[in-house]
C-alpha cells in the first residue's frame, strides 16, 4: 500500500517542490482522497456526534473521510497514525535544510562583540569599503 506521501507526490508535494495548500486540499475530490487514503473508511457527517467513538474505532483501523454531502469535509485518524505523519513531514521537510542555514546565520550574530562589530560596519564609510575591498582583493590574488 502506498503511503500518504507517495499518493501526495503523484499530486505535487514538497519533494517535487510543489505545495499543496489549504486551498488546494479543499478542491480534492472524493476520489482522490481515497486514492491519497488508501484503507479508510466513509461517513457522513451526520454520524459523528451520534457514533463518534465508533468512528474512533475504525480510525484505529484506517482514516476515517467524514463527508458533507458526499464531498469529504475531514479525516478522523489515530493518534499513532497522525505522530507518524507529522515524523515523516518533520523529515521530508525541504525548508529545514534553510531554517538549519538560517540558524547557523544567526548564531555568528549572537556571539560576544557581534553588535559592536554590526555597528562598526554600518558606520564605515563608502571611502573604508572600497579600501578594505580593495585589500582583500589584492590579498586573494597574492
Amino acid at each position: 500500500m502506498a503511503s500518504l506521501f507517495d499518493e501526495m507526490d503523484k499530486m505535487g508535494n514538497t519533494r517535487t517542490g510543489t505545495m499543496i495548500g489549504r486551498d488546494d486540499m479543499s478542491d480534492l475530490t472524493m476520489t482522490q482522497l481515497e486514492a491519497i487514503a488508501g484503507r479508510h473508511s466513509t461517513r457522513p457527517a451526520s454520524d459523528v456526534k451520534a457514533n463518534w467513538r465508533r468512528i474512533v474505532m475504525e480510525a484505529r483501523e484506517g482514516e476515517v473521510i467524514v463527508t458533507n454531502y458526499n464531498r469529504p469535509e475531514a479525516v478522523v485518524l489515530s493518534v499513532e497514525r497522525y505522530a507518524k505523519l507529522k515524523a515523516a513531514a518533520r523529515t521530508k521537510d525541504p525548508l529545514q535544510r534553510l531554517r538549519n542555514e538560517f540558524e547557523s546565520e544567526l548564531a555568528i550574530l549572537r556571539t560576544a562583540g557581534a553588535a559592536d562589530k554590526l555597528r562598526e560596519i554600518f558606520n564605515t564609510t563608502p571611502e573604508e569599503m572600497a579600501a578594505a575591498a580593495n585589500a582583500l582583493t589584492a590579498h586573494s590574488e597574492e
